[in-house]
């Protein structure tokens, strides 16, 4: 641990903390934070960081980026450190998982930005930082990386894929009404009164403590049983997959929608929330039903009726576009993958990066590359 007084601003001290057993230090303090930083995606709260450390889900060993305003701490960055041959290379804790991730600030304290910026480049903590998942609309990771720039860092960014969301702040009837044709409603709602004639239809919510360990193996039975089966997707039926989703509902993170017909689960949805904003992590629904009943589009309805009616101002349908995405979205932000190096390990490594992501947007090549990936996996 060491701590470094910033040249910026001198109400504001510079904490590195390396290792998992730091967060007891400061865990607190870090979920008080969060608290504040009302734009923050909840994978930058503390429990989700903490299953990804405490699960052995990263390479390398956790580094904390920590800026206190006297006793209040009002900025963190979770980094997982590594070395490839003599580069240090840093990725955000959580790195694989689709998820939006970067910086964790006050935006009270503005200037937090610049001081970790000076304390990467006077420390040199790594000589290359790469990422994933940088949302076009984290304003605050992107002024960090920015600021890297301006220091010296080559910064270079590949845009990832587009992910749809909801921008809502109004009742479920303005929603359909602002969003949707007098066509598309009334076809909306045909197709909900269908699934509801002569079945035994019920759309339960569940948060807390009413999410069991029963309950998500409940779900993982809807994956297995889904087309992301097919597609190899289907992870809740992983323990680690059920240790992060049954501590992110005890930690008051995580809902799950379970639709089922005359009895028999038919179709979930578990969704993260934060500061009024969720954001769907895994969702399906059995094939038995893809043809006969929209029970995904009528589960999509129910949860965007609910969330309208506690006041929720957006809802993301997370990473990845696609049609049914689109059909119930009104907005999109894109999300990037990044990478930032120094000195000339750094650098290059950051060039290979950059080009092995650039020809992965080669659709042929991208195409190809799938299918061999498909044909492996089924041999084995």
């Amino acid at each position: 641990m060491s701590e470094i007084n910033s040249q910026q601003d001198q109400q504001i001290n510079l904490q590195i903390v390396k290792g998992e057993k730091g967060i007891s230090e400061f865990g607190e303090d870090w979920d008080d934070l969060f608290a504040r930083a009302v734009d923050a995606p909840p994978y930058l709260s503390r429990p989700w960081v903490n299953v990804f450390i405490n699960e052995g889900q990263l390479s390398g060993i956790p580094l904390f980026v920590l800026a206190w305003s006297g006793d209040k701490l009002v900025g963190l960055i979770p980094l997982a450190l590594c070395k490839f041959m003599t580069v240090k290379v840093a990725r955000p804790i959580s790195t694989g998982e689709a998820s939006y991730l970067g910086l964790l600030l006050d935006a009270d304290y503005p200037s937090v930005v610049e001081c970790i910026a000076d304390l990467i480049t006077s420390q040199k903590l790594f000589d290359l930082y790469c990422s994933a998942d940088l949302s076009s609309e984290d304003a605050v990771t992107n002024d960090l990386l920015n600021k890297l720039s301006q220091r010296g860092y080559s910064c270079r960014k590949v845009p990832r894929v587009l992910c749809p969301y909801v921008q809502l702040g109004c009742s479920f009837e303005d929603y359909l009404k602002n969003n949707k044709s007098r066509q598309s409603r009334q076809k909306l709602l045909r197709k909900e009164r269908k699934l509801y004639k002569d079945r035994d239809v019920k759309v339960e919510c569940y948060s807390g403590s009413e999410i069991t360990r029963e309950l998500i193996r409940r779900a993982a039975l809807i994956q297995q049983e889904s087309w992301l089966k097919r597609r190899g997707a289907a992870v809740l039926v992983e323990p680690f997959y059920e240790k992060l989703s049954l501590k992110m509902a005890e930690e008051g993170f995580g809902r799950i929608w379970l639709l089922t017909i005359n009895g028999e689960d038919a179709a979930f949805t578990y969704v993260l929330s934060a500061h009024k904003r969720y954001y769907y992590q895994w969702m399906a629904f059995k094939l038995k039903y893809a043809t006969s009943l929209s029970v995904g589009v009528v589960l999509i309805m129910a949860t965007i009726r609910k969330i309208c009616e506690e006041g929720t101002l957006s809802c993301s349908f997370g990473h990845v576009d696609s049609e049914w995405k689109r059909r119930w979205a009104n907005k999109c932000c894109e999300v990037d993958r990044v990478v930032v190096g120094r000195g000339f390990g750094g650098r290059l490594l950051a060039v290979c990066y950059f080009i092995i992501w650039r020809w992965s947007k080669v659709k042929w090549l991208n195409t190809l590359y799938r299918r061999m990936k498909n044909i492996s996996s089924r041999s084995n």
